[in-house]
């Protein structure tokens, strides 16, 4: 009797189990289809770029530019229709320029996921951020006289700021510019994630 006793306790104890796993378990979201015009959620501790509105130029360091072959521009500011830039111009035609844009007019993520029938888009991540690669042409195998690249990366709900890439050729980046406005894009949110 006792055998019979302890598989029918360990039989209540699977069920039992089974049932409180299921209890307060996330609700799972429906799978977004390819032509989705909302952006995924953001999976992260939210981030803010309100410290570096008036100074976009902060946002990258002299050593990180001087990776990418700008040595000599510190930067300029400007206001492009989504918020303050900073651009800055390769050394050489054959470097790659860079912008970065703190997007304060604009839906963020969800305004590059409306528009993604514009021109070239495709979604990613950095550094486990949702993001978006978005440009007026596509990027690969392009005759344009330069590959130009844009990551968006969400950070906060209707929060995001863009990475832009400019390279010319035979510079490796004109054929794939969104490796390089990535690496932009995954240095500004490692600056970001720096508390003040």
């Amino acid at each position: 009797m006792r055998p019979r006793v302890l598989v029918i306790a360990a039989a209540m104890l699977a069920i039992t189990g089974c049932s409180q796993q299921m209890v307060g378990q996330p609700e799972t979201l429906p799978p977004q289809s390819p032509d989705s015009s909302v952006a995924p959620p953001i999976p992260q501790p939210h981030l803010s770029f309100e410290r570096f509105l008036s100074r976009p130029c902060d946002v990258l360091t002299r050593e990180q530019l001087a990776a990418i072959g700008i040595t000599r521009d510190p930067g300029k500011v400007d206001t492009s229709p989504v918020g303050n830039r900073c651009l800055w111009q390769a050394d050489e035609t054959t470097d790659t320029a860079v912008s970065v844009t703190l997007m304060t007019s604009s839906a963020g993520l969800d305004g590059a996921y409306r528009n993604r029938n514009r021109g070239y888009f495709s979604e990613t991540q950095i550094g486990d951020y949702p993001a978006a690669h978005a440009d007026n042409k596509k990027p690969v195998g392009r005759t344009t006289p330069s590959g130009d690249c844009e990551t968006v990366v969400g950070v906060a709900p209707s929060v995001a700021y863009r990475a832009g890439a400019r390279a010319y050729r035979p510079n490796p980046d004109y054929e794939q510019p969104c490796k390089a406005s990535d690496r932009v894009a995954l240095w500004v949110l490692e600056k970001l994630k720096v508390p003040n």
